[in-house]
């Protein structure tokens, strides 16, 4: 699919804002049939809005100071007033652009261990890249997994049931529509060597197809509501329904469950120690950081695997499995 209708408009994010630490997170796994690009200043992705897909390229015409993004949205056809207006509601809640940091900004300044880390990253927003859907069809191949392995499984699902799209001379995937799946077998998908998760990407697929999830309704409800709907979802536990609260729902603070490979990577951050219980992690950040305290943990998590880009960190690497 090639896309080459474009539309341009700009949005003014809320002081301040970090562009590049908000659209680019090197602490997710790069698999190889790429669904986002970033370059300093610069981002691109495939964006499902609903059922209808886009390429969506953002840009920093700005600064920290004065933020300013222009917005370029690539379809396969001239965009109704309707639908334009629906696409820069979805963008401003996806990548938190309207969000008020003040209160998080004031209150991370007097951290006497980790301050620089918060001015280094200053106006970073936490970003929902993908639906409800695609995200929980990338948890579940991150599942009892090694990088490697993770990144077989989304490949191999991508290129039988993604689409790949080409706008702004970019050719980058996106992830299928839940109904793709509808006539698609459980042991057709363990064909491709996904093992027990066929069942979950099958079972998840018709409930969206059906449409007994609705990711709109979801960002109405309560913290506790939203969880226990998606507690409710085939195979979803404590730790995905986490990472869907924050990524997804916005919740800063669910910094609620820890799973082991983590707190092995928290007790160096925020110890320097091996290995330091989960529930002290769990108190100590809750403690320190209180409604804010999966926002706080994401920029000091962040941190580090962007210094690895520059790095060797032989601690790190010998805690993520590749």
């Amino acid at each position: 699919m090639e896309f080459k209708t474009r539309i341009q408009f700009n949005l003014t994010p809320s002081y301040p804002f970090h562009f590049d630490g908000t659209f680019h997170k090197p602490s997710h796994f790069p698999n190889n049939l790429k669904l986002e690009e970033w370059e300093s200043g610069k981002y691109w992705q495939t964006l499902r809005c609903g059922n209808e897909l886009y390429g969506l390229k953002l840009e920093s015409k700005g600064t920290a100071i004065k933020p300013k993004l222009l917005v370029s949205i690539f379809s396969k056809k001239a965009l109704s007033k309707d639908k334009l207006l629906n696409l820069k509601v979805e963008i401003i809640w996806r990548f938190e652009v309207d969000k008020d940091l003040k209160e998080f900004n004031e209150m991370v300044k007097r951290d006497k261990i980790f301050s620089p880390i918060f001015k280094k990253w200053l106006g970073m927003r936490n970003t929902a890249q993908y639906s409800l859907y695609e995200l929980l069809i990338i948890v579940i191949v991150l599942q009892n997994a090694t990088v490697r392995r993770s990144q077989q499984m989304l490949d191999a699902l991508l290129a039988k049931y993604g689409i790949k799209l080409k706008f702004d001379n970019i050719k980058l995937w996106a992830i299928w529509l839940p109904k793709a799946l509808d006539k698609v077998s459980e042991q057709e998908l363990r064909d491709l060597k996904v093992g027990y998760r066929a069942k979950f990407i099958k079972k998840l697929s018709q409930d969206f197809s059906a449409g007994k999830v609705d990711e709109y309704r979801l960002r109405k409800l309560s913290r506790e509501e939203t969880k226990k709907e998606l507690m409710k979802l085939y195979g979803i536990g404590p730790e995905t329904a986490r990472i869907l609260l924050f990524e997804i729902f916005h919740q800063d603070d669910v910094f609620d469950h820890i799973s082991p490979w983590q707190q092995k990577i928290y007790s160096m951050l925020f110890y320097n120690k091996k290995l330091v219980s989960a529930d002290k992690i769990r108190k100590d950040v809750q403690r320190n950081y209180g409604k804010y305290s999966m926002l706080a943990t994401h920029y000091i998590w962040e941190d580090i695997f962007w210094r690895r880009k520059n790095e060797h960190i032989e601690w790190l690497e010998k805690e993520i499995r590749l």
